[in-house]
């Protein structure tokens, strides 16, 4: 299946001829300016990119013909007669967005105005480290494009949320999906034939937050995901903070204890053994088995394998003692680690993603109190502790924010 070339995204810009390729550039730079400021006149998009007027009406005529653009009448005056405005048009082109997560994966479609064309598709499926794994996601994204009635020829590029590291120069995992020597995205690609793009999901949350959720329009902020793991994705002056491969942001696997628990990369004592999604659920176990008295006993029927964290979230929202001790401790673990960045960032604000997101008050509730007992309080008084209100649509939204990004850019 492949989409057909487009004047805005051709697939080889090598074949363009000079003067084709300057109109070209031009009419990308004019779409960018729409997608990310909204509607504008003539004359607006003229000061914006130092083009002539009459260059500007050649090219927007262009992109109407091409269906990118459309007139949204008329605007205010800016000095004159009112002036006609143009913008994105709605539905023109499409973004794909998909969040492989260890367990579970999330897709959705959105289009030139960031809007979800489908509802957010949750499919468990384990992460693997293989080539079914690859094709399975892409047997399944097809069938959520039919469903949604989309034409294939209209998606842009999609964007790929991935745990783990990821070398963002490279684009090559090091942690999943390294089964062969080619970059993830390389991989999707040639099922899909459209451009891809891959990125860390704590970096993608972080993008999703700043284009769409409490992060928009701040400067500095920490995006943590609590999931099966932790990580952080950071907005540092405004953009996106990766370090110098990608792998800025492993706030899971600072010390916090010891001679800890042995965690997944190796070491002993991760804050990931002690606050993440799977420490949360070995502390229900091991608090079970040991007599503690909790309703978790009768939702899983006496079966602790069953103990999830959704499990523990139901509970504590029905005022389990239990449940509400253990995510108290999980978030005094956090506080441990929050309060060494609140005092290397100085952040404006911290946003706490994932499922564990939905713990709300039984979480930050602890980790501010473990914040006032290890901050200095002119420091910490900067920051505002909050949950994520994207939930779990942050990761495909910061999927879909990267692909239009480096489309676009």
């Amino acid at each position: 299946m492949k989409p057909s070339e487009s004047t805005l995204l051709p697939r080889n810009k090598k074949n363009i001829k000079n003067q084709a390729l300057k109109r070209y550039l031009h009419k990308k730079k004019i779409i960018n300016i729409l997608y990310k400021e909204g509607p504008k006149s003539n004359k607006q998009i003229s000061n914006d990119t130092y083009l002539s007027p009459p260059t500007i009406a050649r090219l927007l005529n262009d992109l109407i013909n091409e269906g990118l653009v459309t007139d949204f009448g008329i605007g205010d005056s800016e000095g004159g007669r009112r002036p006609n405005l143009f913008g994105i048009k709605r539905d023109s082109r499409y973004i794909l967005g998909i969040d492989i997560g260890r367990n579970i994966r999330r897709f959705a479609l959105l289009n030139f105005h960031n809007e979800f064309v489908t509802e957010l598709v949750c499919i468990p499926g384990k992460l693997n480290n293989d080539h079914e794994t690859v094709n399975q996601i892409y047997l399944q994204s097809l069938k959520i494009i039919k469903e949604a009635g989309i034409d294939y020829n209209k998606i842009m590029g999609i964007g790929i949320v991935l745990p783990g590291l990821i070398n963002t120069r490279t684009g090559k995992s090091y942690s999943y999906l390294n089964y062969t020597d080619k970059p993830v995205s390389q991989l999707f690609e040639e099922k899909f034939n459209l451009p891809v793009f891959t990125e860390n999901d704590s970096n993608l949350m972080a993008m999703g937050e700043h284009a769409f959720g409490l992060a928009k329009g701040k400067e500095n902020v920490l995006c943590l995901t609590l999931v099966a793991g932790i990580g952080m994705g950071l907005i540092l002056n405004g953009k996106l903070y990766s370090g110098k491969s990608g792998f800025a942001g492993e706030f899971g696997h600072i010390i916090i204890e010891e001679n800890g628990l042995l965690c997944t990369c190796g070491k002993k004592g991760c804050l990931e053994t002690m606050a993440s999604e799977e420490a949360l659920v070995r502390m229900a176990k091991e608090g079970l088995e040991k007599g503690c008295t909790s309703m978790i006993t009768n939702i899983v029927n006496n079966n602790f394998e069953n103990i999830t964290s959704e499990v523990i979230l139901k509970a504590a929202e029905k005022e389990d003692l239990f449940a509400i001790d253990i995510l108290s401790e999980v978030g005094h673990y956090l506080g441990k680690g929050i309060a060494t960045l609140i005092h290397l960032y100085n952040p404006e604000m911290i946003i706490i993603g994932g499922k564990m997101a939905k713990a709300g008050l039984y979480l930050t509730d602890s980790i501010k109190q473990t914040l006032n007992k290890r901050t200095i309080s002119l420091i910490r008084q900067d920051t505002k502790i909050v949950t994520s209100e994207l939930g779990e649509k942050a990761g495909v939204m910061g999927a879909t924010s990267l692909a239009m990004h480096r489309i676009l850019q």
